[in-house]
């Protein structure tokens, strides 16, 4: 290996460790790293791992190159081991590209800038190293396109209240489609069920929070397939953190309902009448006081 490309991989990695610890103690003291754009922020939002401890992990590559190669400088036999610890770096930061191109949707200039330092660190090493390298940043991110983040990033995605129903109570010539959203340790939701019995009018769906038992819904063909997880996401999007709620569905739209009283009411003024009542039997749809059970 020639004298002149091991002193630059001494050089700009002794460089690369400065620069990095520059960044940490920016963001010791002024609460956040230097970056020109705001895909920085965006990245570091989706890690793990505070910046701060990941510029110390970048500083401390950094500063295991200077060392290995101030080492293979004046003693012969390390330079493997300076090759493996470059191109692992190269790796690593194809794995971090990666996850800015495919999952972040978003670029942070001095992720880059650290990317190219690596690119450059192997390049001294020459053109078959940097080839290496590069191959295998492109195999990285030939695997990343090939993977679909955006079930991870939402898994429920394409469902519906239908995909959390455990069972449904079907009626002939329903006139409504309602979802009751419940517990199995609520007695407020047990009232609800009990008032279902001998519905005419309207379908009606169960949508526990939790797995339940074929007990408490005797007569009906459950779903043993069924998402709670969707159930509990409907509540957290309607900011509520009580059931029963009752969703009543209809050409006109969806009707939210909370508390066992109002639930009530509303099946009893709906589902047990030829036509439903106007004279404001129904209270507050969202009034909860004795008849909800909190569900954290």
């Amino acid at each position: 290996m020639k004298l002149k490309s091991l002193t630059g991989v001494i050089y700009l990695s002794l460089l690369a460790c400065v620069i990095i610890i520059a960044q940490a103690l920016l963001i010791v003291f002024r609460g956040e790293a230097f970056c020109v754009n705001e895909g920085c922020r965006i990245v570091e939002a989706l890690t793990l791992v505070p910046p701060f401890y990941f510029n110390l992990l970048g500083a401390a590559y950094f500063f295991a190159i200077f060392c290995v190669a101030i080492t293979t400088k004046y003693r012969s036999g390390t330079e493997p081991l300076l090759r493996i610890v470059l191109i692992s770096g190269l790796a690593a930061e194809g794995i971090l590209l990666g996850y800015q191109t495919f999952v972040a949707n978003a670029f942070c200039s001095y992720c880059l800038l650290i990317f190219l330092l690596v690119i450059i660190l192997n390049s001294f090493m020459g053109l078959r190293q940097l080839t290496l390298g590069l191959v295998t940043v492109v195999a990285q991110l030939v695997m990343f396109s090939l993977l679909n983040f955006d079930a991870a990033k939402d898994p429920l995605r394409g469902l519906t209240l239908d995909n959390g129903t455990y069972a449904v109570r079907r009626c002939s010539d329903p006139i409504k489609q309602l979802y009751l959203i419940f517990s199995e340790d609520c007695p407020h939701c047990y009232k609800v069920i009990e008032a279902l019995e001998g519905c005419t009018r309207c379908e009606f769906h169960f949508n526990p929070i939790k797995g339940i038992s074929a007990d408490l819904l005797p007569g009906l063909s459950p779903n043993e397939n069924f998402l709670p997880e969707i159930n509990i996401a409907a509540l957290k999007i309607l900011g509520v953190d009580t059931v029963p709620v009752l969703i009543a569905k209809d050409h006109d739209g969806l009707t939210f309902i909370q508390g066992d009283r109002n639930i009530i009411n509303y099946i009893l003024n709906t589902c047990f009448r030829e036509m439903p009542l106007l004279d404001g039997n129904l209270e507050d749809p969202f009034e909860t006081e004795g008849g909800a059970c909190s569900i954290r």
